[in-house]
């Protein structure tokens, strides 16, 4: 089925993976790349921002920003770079928690009203090829499990993982807790993962969706902090 995606990203983010034909290799690059594998299925691209500070935007100047790309979309692909975060900025003076906030929430404009989007966040390999700045695959379960690295995150991208309201977990080897199932409303994936499993993870972005919208089964965080 076609879907309407939304793309948001930090435009001049260097400290990603290389990729053929483009040096330096932002990860706009990889947005190119993502432009093709949508299109390749038959989805269409809306985006985008180039890292514009927002420290001195009222709400409602940001929200008309962003409604019209947003607006007519279904999904948010979030892209996770290692750089994605200025640390000497507040959240609310960068694009990508409002892009996330507004894809959330249920707007209405011209008397049509939106209902909130999927959310998918697809982490980048940094410069050496690993996604361990974000995820780390561990051998300590029988199963098999994995860390998630993200404190570091933006704040409404933490809050909405791991944040199932009667989750499926128990207790690994190592006293740590695993969780199964479908536990963040924003499920994160490897962009290895991603580029072979783009529909099959923009439908399972979906029904997470549904399941939220039919059994409120996710305690969802829209703000944008400081």
């Amino acid at each position: 089925m076609s879907r309407n995606v939304f793309v948001s990203y930090k435009y001049a983010d260097e400290d990603v993976q290389h990729l053929n034909g483009h040096y330096p290799t932002r990860a706009r690059h990889y947005v190119d790349e993502i432009e093709k594998l949508l299109a390749a299925d038959d989805h269409i691209f809306f985006g985008e921002h180039d890292g514009e500070d927002l420290s001195d935007w009222r709400e409602d100047q940001i929200w008309d920003e962003l409604k019209d790309r947003i607006f007519p979309t279904t999904c948010t692909i979030v892209l996770i770079s290692p750089n994605m975060k200025n640390p000497h900025q507040y959240d609310k003076s960068q694009w990508i928690p409002w892009e996330i906030s507004y894809s959330i929430r249920e707007t209405v404009r011209n008397d049509r009203k939106s209902h909130r989007n999927a959310i998918l966040a697809v982490v980048l390999p940094d410069k050496n090829g690993s996604y361990e700045y974000a995820l780390r695959a561990n051998n300590c379960c029988l199963s098999g499990c994995t860390t998630y690295y993200r404190d570091w995150m933006f704040t409404i991208i933490k809050e909405n993982m791991f944040n199932r309201k009667n989750p499926n977990t128990s207790d690994c080897l190592k006293a740590t807790t695993v969780w199964y199932g479908e536990y963040s409303y924003i499920p994160m994936v490897r962009w290895e993962y991603f580029v072979n499993h783009v529909s099959e993870l923009i439908e399972r972005a979906e029904r997470i969706k549904e399941d939220y919208e039919m059994n409120d089964s996710y305690e969802l965080h829209l703000g944008v902090n400081k």
